[in-house]
């Protein structure tokens, strides 16, 4: 007979610790750690986007700042401002995964936010998120405004700094792809 690994054995014991039945109309559950690795994977999918459209922007501004230092080599101070936003940009855009970071765990995605494992059931009409230590919150899928995948993880947005994050190592790959049919079925 087959030894289930340390971490297996946390996770056959934290799900025993989980009651879907509280929960009317389960369509799956999901119960994992959240920690550093986890925040750092919802960081990258929340604003997938707008890091290449600040590189975009940056490209153009320096762009900008050429062309007028070309075209009116005198006027010092419209150089200046094109340089510092120059430099604002590509600070934004070189940093991006620590300023998503930083953002994410000033939302519910941070480790701090819970105690022990976290435990994601969605049922018909939300989704609901409660951890070992009792806490409980409600998604009412009225509510959801993005959902991001990739292979590794979805995000699930509901506005407010308010964000689901299942990753893929909780779910076999049809419960995962099941969850993210249900949850872009119910965007707006």
């Amino acid at each position: 007979m087959a030894k289930n690994s340390p971490a297996r054995r946390r996770d056959i014991a934290a799900k025993g610790a989980f009651d879907d039945g509280a929960y009317d109309n389960v369509v799956l559950s999901a119960t994992f750690e959240q920690n550093e690795l986890t925040l750092n994977r919802a960081a990258e999918q929340l604003a997938p986007r707008l890091k290449s459209s600040f590189t975009f922007v940056n490209l153009a501004s320096l762009l900008v700042l050429v062309a007028a230092a070309v075209l009116f080599g005198d006027l010092t101070a419209v150089l200046i401002v094109l340089f510092l936003i120059a430099i604002a940009l590509l600070y934004v855009s070189s940093n991006w995964n620590r300023l998503a970071v930083r953002y994410a765990r000033d939302t519910n995605l941070s480790p701090s936010a819970y105690e022990g494992s976290v435990h994601v059931v969605v049922c018909d009409d939300a989704v609901h998120v409660e951890d070992e230590g009792g806490s409980h919150e409600t998604f009412p899928f009225s509510e959801l405004r993005s959902v991001r995948s990739t292979p590794d993880c979805v995000v699930a947005g509901f506005g407010r700094r308010r964000y689901v994050f299942v990753p893929r190592s909780a779910l076999s790959e049809g419960r995962f792809r099941e969850l993210i049919r249900v949850l872009e079925g119910h965007l707006h």
